[in-house]
C-alpha cells in the first residue's frame, strides 16, 4: 500500500469515502434528536441565538434541521462532500440549504456571512497541507463576534492513525486539539470545552483518550486580545 500523494485523501473523500460514510451512518438520521445534541445544548446553555448558521461536514443536514427547529429565526446552510447526503437532505429538509463541496474552497459563501460556524468531525481527516487553508476559509466566512463550534476527537497529544475506511492507498486520521490553532492567533477566545464518550455521548472525565471526543466553543473577537 502506498502513501497518499498530496490532495489524494481529499479526492478519495469526494469520490468515494464521503458517500460510503453517509451509507454507514445513515441510521443517525432516524435516531437524531436536537434535545440530545451536544452542539444544540451547548448553544442553548450559553444563550447563543444564531441568525445565519453554516455546518461544515453537515451530512444530509439533520443537525441543521434540528437547529432550525430550535432557533426559528436562523437561516441554516450545510456543506458536505457526499452528493448522496446532499440529495437526501435536499429532499427531506426543505428549510436547510445544502451545498456539495469541501472546506478548503467555500467560494459559494461571502466574507463574514455567518454568525455561527459548526465543524463536526472534519478536521481529523483533512489533508495536512490543506489544514491551514481550511482554517483560513472558516475564519473568512465567520463574522467578527461570531461563534465557532468544533466537535472532534479529543487527544492528549497530536496523533496520526491509519484511516481504515480508505483502502486504495495509505490514508490517515489526525487527532489533535484543533481549537489551539484558532486561539493561538489571538483572534479567538475560548468560551467552552467539554469532553464526552464517543459511543455513549455522556460527559467523560476518564483517561480513556482513545474513545473521548470534545466539543469546543470559540468566540471570534478580532481586537479583544489587543489591550
Amino acid at each position: 500500500m502506498h502513501s497518499a500523494p498530496l490532495g489524494s485523501q481529499k479526492k478519495a473523500f469526494q469520490e468515494y469515502e464521503a458517500n460510503q460514510w453517509f451509507g454507514r451512518n445513515r441510521s443517525v438520521l432516524e435516531t437524531y434528536s436536537p434535545e440530545n445534541d451536544v452542539v444544540v445544548n451547548t448553544l442553548k446553555n450559553y444563550h447563543v441565538t444564531p441568525k445565519k448558521v453554516l455546518e461544515i461536514g453537515s451530512s444530509a443536514g439533520y443537525r441543521l434541521n434540528g437547529i432550525k427547529e430550535t432557533f426559528r429565526q436562523a437561516e441554516v446552510f450545510g456543506l458536505d462532500p457526499s452528493q448522496q447526503a446532499i440529495d437526501y437532505g435536499t429532499m427531506h429538509y426543505p428549510d436547510v440549504q445544502l451545498f456539495t463541496g469541501t472546506a478548503d474552497n467555500m467560494q459559494m459563501f461571502e466574507d463574514g456571512q455567518f454568525d455561527l460556524v459548526i465543524v463536526g468531525f472534519v478536521f481529523y481527516v483533512i489533508d495536512r497541507h490543506l489544514l491551514l487553508k481550511v482554517v483560513a476559509e472558516i475564519d473568512r466566512v465567520l463574522a467578527d463576534k461570531g461563534t465557532l463550534v468544533a466537535v472532534d476527537f479529543f487527544s492528549e497529544k497530536a496523533i496520526r492513525n491509519h484511516y481504515e475506511h480508505i483502502t486504495q492507498f495509505e490514508a490517515f486520521s489526525f487527532k489533535q486539539n484543533y481549537d489551539q490553532i484558532f486561539t493561538a492567533s489571538q483572534l479567538y477566545q475560548l468560551v467552552h470545552k467539554g469532553s464526552f464518550h464517543h459511543s455513549s455521548k455522556e460527559y467523560d472525565a476518564t483517561d480513556d483518550y482513545y474513545n473521548k471526543c470534545s466539543v469546543t466553543m470559540l468566540k471570534k473577537d478580532v481586537y479583544a486580545a489587543y489591550k
